[in-house]
């Protein structure tokens, strides 16, 4: 079987390079071997145009975005699938500092953040409990990539362009023509294989970081699935009705087991900020592909012009990843 480009990898870089890359009349094959650790998986998936520590605009937000909301909305009528939501963003100030930055923010960024009013306040407080202000940040977007990592895999699945299989070195010869696997030949190989490059011979001295994150799965009966609710923990509502909470970071881990300490914590400071009941039914954990500086990795080996990888978009790979696969496609097709 001759195609233009063999994808390693479908979490969240892997699915939008290729979706990209079929747009533009190419052959693909993607491999990837099924996993419920994927760190796409595990992320929040919110597309916020602020930086929530500073509450300023995030780096190149005004670009991100609109790619960002024209990629999903696309990807939502090939799909048949909500993949993108609007939504706002509610900062529960834990003290007087934080209030003080998002109100400084606000004086010059009025048209994305505000202060809830006092009836706001009320509203809210027959489900929270807090003492400060409460900012809000609108829009934001929550991308479902549960749904559109999942309908994207039977999307490649029903053309016969995926292999749900683990990607072997030994099966793959790069040579000056062409690229081999198996019984494939590709005039090129894109990596996207998330975390797992770290151990890629190919890239393994590339500035990957060891990082892993987890995160809850909880049912909040009546509280609104409509807004994104923040104090240190963040709770994320899904399309299934359970809200994603967290997520911790922990650099030095020999596992990718569940924490129970971590857990624990988070059952704590639940109990304290929410004066509703709630259920755990999930306890979700991944390693993350994060890199030195949180700068992603995109372009060529320098061994060879038919490898390239496409990897490490961090926390805002929701949003900036629609951006960064347009130019590599852009770059590959030339």
């Amino acid at each position: 079987m001759d195609i233009d480009y063999l994808i390693i990898g479908q979490g969240i870089a892997g699915t939008l390079l290729s979706y990209e890359l079929l747009r533009a009349g190419k052959k693909v094959i993607v491999i990837d071997e099924p996993s419920v650790n994927k760190a796409s998986l595990v992320a929040g998936a919110v597309i916020n145009p602020m930086i929530g520590k500073s509450w300023t605009p995030a780096l190149h937000q005004d670009i991100f975005i609109p790619e960002a909301m024209d990629t999903y909305k696309s990807l939502e009528k090939i799909l048949g699938t909500p993949v993108i939501k609007e939504s706002s963003l509610l900062a529960f100030h834990e003290n007087e500092a934080n209030e003080k930055i998002f109100n400084a923010s606000q004086i010059n960024n009025s048209n994305n953040l505000h202060l809830l009013d006092s009836k706001q306040l009320t509203s809210l407080k027959e489900h929270f409990r807090f003492e400060n202000t409460v900012g809000c940040v609108a829009p934001v977007w929550l991308i479902d990539a549960e749904n559109l990592l999942q309908y994207w895999r039977n999307y490649l699945n029903t053309r016969n362009i995926l292999l749900a299989e683990k990607f072997h070195f030994d099966d793959c010869q790069i040579s000056e023509r062409n690229v081999q696997y198996k019984t494939i030949k590709a005039d090129k190989i894109i990596f996207c294989e998330g975390a797992v490059a770290r151990n890629n011979p190919l890239f393994n001295a590339l500035p990957f970081t060891k990082n892993r994150g987890e995160a809850l799965l909880l049912s909040i009966p009546h509280l609104s699935t409509e807004q994104v609710y923040h104090q240190r923990l963040r709770l994320i509502p899904r399309a299934d009705g359970l809200f994603w909470c967290g997520s911790n970071y922990l650099w030095a881990f020999d596992n990718l087991q569940p924490s129970n300490e971590w857990r624990r914590q988070a059952e704590v400071q639940l109990k304290k900020w929410l004066c509703l009941p709630f259920e755990i039914h999930n306890h979700i954990v991944a390693e993350r592909p994060t890199t030195a500086g949180q700068i992603p990795l995109i372009g060529y080996h320098s061994s060879s012009p038919r490898i390239a990888i496409f990897n490490g978009l961090g926390t805002r790979g929701f949003s900036a990843g629609p951006f960064w696969a347009k130019q590599i496609c852009n770059q590959l097709i030339g």
